[in-house]
C-alpha cells in the first residue's frame, strides 16, 4: 500500500505504526508510506506464546486453545462413557455399599451421601472429568453467564505490559532502558535487534561491573549496539514467518488427517534450531518443494539467527538455487570473476596429519581400496610436513601437485589433484588473498555460500564440496570451538558429497551444538555402506511427494509400527429345507422338480407342500494387530503435492510421530 498525501503530516522521516491497524510499523518518508515494514517490536514481545512440543509455532498460540486441543475426542467420549456408568454402578453398588456404611455407624442421609460422593468421585477420577469440563467451560461458559441467576461474566483487565528491560531498571540504569525504550517507540529497534541486545544484557546477570560497561554501550550506541560485523539489522528479505524469540521459523499448517497427531492436527508447523541440532534428512525428488518450501526458510532463520550473533551457517549450492544478493557475509564462486573470495585449501588445519586426513578424504574417490587410501593419506602428511618445515607454511595448490608428482606420489591422488589445476580453481585455492575463507572462521557468526561449479568442472565441484563438508564437521568436532554458537550446514545433493567421516561426524556435531541438513532427491544417491547409518545418526526427517517405493521403504521401516485395533466383521447365511411333496401329473412333476435348470420351461403351476428358510448370521472379532504409522503404500501415494511427512527429534532424545504438513499453507 502507498498512499499519497496521507499520514502524519508534519512528522519527520521515520517508522510509525502501520495505518492499516496490522501489527508492524511502516516507514514514512515525510511525505508518503512506503513498502517497507517491520513486525511492531512492543507488541510482538508481548504477544502470547506456548511452548510445548517440538514443531507447533509457538508465536500466537493461546494456552486454552492449545489444552482443548491436549483433550482429544477419545478423552470426551471417554468421560461421556464414564458418566453413564456413574447411575448404573449407583444402583448395582447400593446394598452392599450400604451393609459397609452401616456396619461403621452411618445411617440415614449422610451414608447415601458419602455414598453418593463416592460412586462420583470414582467415575469421575477413572472418566478424566476435570480437565474435560475445564476446556468446556472455557470454549462455552461465555454463553451460560447470559442465563439468568448466573449473572454476567466479569472480563478480566487486561494485564499490564512487562518491561523489556526490567534488568537494566532493577540495576539503576534507567538511561540505557529508556535509550531503548525511545528506539522501540520510534520504529527503530527491530526484532533482531530486540534479541541481540537481551541476550547481552542476560549474559552480564549478576556481575554488576560487566552490566554496567553493558549499559554504557547502550547509551552511547542504542539499538545499534553489538551490531554484526556485516552492519545488517535484518535480512534484505524475508520469505517466510520467524519468531526470534523462540528461533522458530514457520514452515506450514499440519493436516487435519487423521493420522496426524492431535497436538499438531490443525496446528501451525514449524522448525527451530533445538531440532536441527539432530541433523535433518529431506528425501524429495526435483520440483517437490523440498529447497524453497522447506531449506530456504531453514537459511533464513539460520541467518537471522546469525545476525543476533546466535549462529553461523554454511549452503553448500550446487545449483545457484541459494543466490540471495545481500545475503551472506562471505559468497564464495569459482566461476564469478568479480567474486572477491578464494577458498583455504586446508579450513585452517592446526597440524599436517589434520589437514592430510581432510584433504585425501575428499580427494579420493568413494570405494578405493585400504591400501590406496593409506598410501595417499601417508604421501600428503609427508609432503605437507616437509613444506611446513621448511617454508613455515603450507603450499599451494600448484606447489603440493609439484611436490607430489617429484616425489613419487601415489599415482591416483596426483591425478584426483591435478583435476583442480584449473584457471578459475587455481584462482580460487592460490589467489585472492586478501579474503580467503577458512573453515575455522564459522566459530564466530558468519553466513557462508559456496557455490559449485557443476557445469563447467563436475569432478572438481565433488572434490570441493567434499572438502568444504569434511571440513565443517571437523572444525565443529574441534574441541576449543566455541559451543555458544550453533552452526549449520545446508547441503543440497548431499548424497554425492558425504563420506563415512562425515556420516560418523552427524553425532558429534549434535554435542557441539552444530547440526546438518541433508537434502537429497533419492537415498540411491549415498553410497550403499553408509545408508543406514545416515538413517540412525539423522534425528529428523523429512519426506516429499513422488520419492520411489524403496526410499518409502526405509521411512516406513525408520517410523516403524504400532498397535492398532482391527475389528472383524464376518456375515454369512444358512438355508434350511423341509421335506415337502409335490401332486399334479407326472410330467409336470418332473418339469417342476427341474425348474432350477430349466426355468424357462411353461408349466402349469403346481400345488407344492413343504417349505425353506434362510438365517442370517453375523459375527463381530476385535484383536490388536501391528500396522505401520505410514506403510510404504501411503507414503508413496497419501502425499498431496506440496506437502511434506515430517518426524523431528530434540537433543534431549524427545521424538513426534510424523506430520503431514501443509507447506502451502
Amino acid at each position: 500500500m502507498t498512499t499519497e498525501g496521507q499520514g502524519p503530516g508534519p512528522l519527520p522521516p521515520g517508522w510509525y505504526a502501520d495505518p492499516s491497524g496490522a501489527p508492524q510499523v511502516r516507514y514514512w518518508t515525510g511525505t508518503k508510506w512506503t513498502e517497507r515494514t517491520r513486525p511492531d517490536v512492543q507488541s510482538w514481545v508481548h504477544g502470547p506464546r506456548l511452548v510445548d512440543v517440538p514443531g507447533v509455532f509457538a508465536y500466537g498460540r493461546d494456552p486454552e486453545a492449545a489444552a482443548a486441543v491436549r483433550v482429544s475426542r477419545e478423552a470426551r467420549q471417554r468421560a461421556l462413557r464414564y458418566l453413564l456408568y456413574a447411575p448404573l454402578a449407583g444402583v448395582v453398588l447400593a446394598v452392599p455399599a450400604s451393609i459397609v456404611l452401616t456396619s461403621i455407624g452411618l445411617s440415614g442421609a449422610l451414608l447415601w451421601l458419602i455414598y453418593l460422593v463416592a460412586v462420583l468421585g470414582a467415575c469421575g477420577w477413572a472418566g478424566g472429568w476435570v480437565p474435560v469440563g475445564r476446556v468446556l467451560w472455557a470454549q462455552h461458559g461465555d454463553r451460560l453467564s447470559g442465563l439468568p441467576g448466573l449473572g454476567k461474566k466479569r472480563k478480566a483487565p487486561p494485564p499490564p505490559k512487562p518491561d523489556m528491560w526490567v534488568d537494566l531498571r532493577q540495576a539503576g540504569h534507567v538511561a540505557a532502558a529508556s535509550r531503548l525504550d525511545s528506539a522501540a517507540d520510534h520504529g527503530e529497534l527491530t526484532d533482531v535487534d530486540y534479541v541481540r541486545v537481551v541476550r547481552v544484557i542476560r549474559q552480564a546477570r549478576g556481575d554488576d561491573d560487566r552490566l554496567a560497561a553493558v549499559a554504557a554501550e547502550i547509551e552511547d550506541a542504542g539499538s545499534h549496539a553489538w551490531l554484526h560485523p556485516s552492519g545488517q539489522r535484518d535480512l534484505p528479505a524475508r520469505l517466510g514467518e520467524h519468531d526470534l524469540m523462540t528461533g522458530q521459523v514457520r514452515l506450514g499448517v499440519a493436516s487435519s488427517s487423521a493420522k496426524n497427531p492431535a497436538t499438531h492436527a490443525g496446528q501451525t508447523f514449524a522448525l527451530d534450531a533445538e531440532v536441527l541440532r539432530t541433523s535433518l534428512l529431506v528425501i524429495g525428488p526435483t520440483g517437490s518443494g523440498k529447497t524453497r518450501s522447506f531449506a530456504r526458510p531453514i537459511v533464513e532463520l539460520l541467518g537471522l539467527q546469525t545476525l543476533t550473533n546466535m549462529a553461523s551457517v554454511v549452503v553448500i549450492d550446487p545449483h545457484g538455487d541459494y543466490a540471495l544478493p545481500g545475503f551472506f557475509d562471505v559468497d564464495i564462486d569459482p566461476l564469478d570473476p568479480d567474486s572477491r573470495w578464494g577458498f583455504d585449501l586446508y579450513g585452517g588445519a592446526r597440524n599436517p596429519a589434520e589437514a592430510a586426513d581432510r584433504l585425501a578424504g575428499a580427494l579420493l574417490p568413494p570405494g578405493v581400496e585400504p591400501e590406496a587410501d593409506a598410501a595417499a593419506h601417508n604421501a600428503l602428511d609427508a609432503a605437507l610436513s616437509w613444506f611446513r618445515e621448511r617454508e613455515s607454511r603450507y603450499p599451494t595448490l600448484k606447489e603440493l601437485i609439484g611436490e607430489l608428482a617429484e616425489g613419487r606420489g601415489p599415482r591416483l591422488l596426483v591425478e584426483r589433484l591435478r583435476l583442480l589445476d584449473r584457471p578459475a580453481l587455481i584462482e580460487l585455492f592460490d589467489g585472492r588473498s586478501e579474503q580467503k575463507f577458512s573453515m575455522r572462521q564459522i566459530d564466530k557468526p558468519m553466513r557462508v555460500r559456496i557455490a559449485l561449479p557443476e557445469g563447467a568442472y563436475p569432478q572438481a565441484a565433488r572434490i570441493l564440496a567434499r572438502l568444504a563438508v569434511s571440513q565443517f564437521v571437523q572444525t565443529v568436532s574441534a574441541p576449543d570451538v566455541d559451543r555458544s554458537i550453533f552452526k549449520g550446514l545446508i547441503v543440497d545433493d548431499a548424497g554425492r558429497f558425504v563420506d563415512e567421516y562425515v556420516v560418523q561426524g552427524l553425532q558429534r556435531a549434535r554435542a557441539a551444538n552444530a547440526g546438518l541438513i541433508l537434502l537429497a532427491q533419492s537415498m540411491r544417491e549415498f553410497p550403499e555402506d553408509l545408508r543406514a547409518t545416515v538413517f540412525a545418526n539423522t534425528g529428523c526427517k523429512a519426506v516429499f511427494a513422488g520419492i520411489d517405493p524403496q526410499d518409502a521403504s526405509y521411512i516406513a521401516d525408520f517410523w516403524g509400527k504400532q498397535w492398532v485395533a482391527e475389528t472383524t466383521v464376518t456375515t454369512g447365511q444358512e438355508n434350511t429345507t423341509r421335506s415337502g411333496t409335490i401332486s399334479g401329473p407326472p410330467e409336470r412333476r418332473r418339469s417342476v422338480q427341474s425348474m432350477g435348470r430349466n426355468a424357462r420351461r411353461p408349466g402349469q403351476l403346481l400345488a407344492l407342500t413343504g417349505g425353506s428358510s434362510v438365517t442370517q448370521q453375523r459375527s463381530v472379532a476385535t484383536r490388536p494387530v501391528e500396522r505401520y504409522v505410514w506403510s510404504p503404500s501411503e507414503i508413496i501415494n497419501e502425499i498431496p503435492t506440496g506437502h511434506a511427512l515430517v518426524s523431528l527429534a530434540t537433543a534431549e532424545g524427545f521424538r513426534t510421530p510424523p506430520v503431514l504438513v501443509d507447506l502451502r499453507g
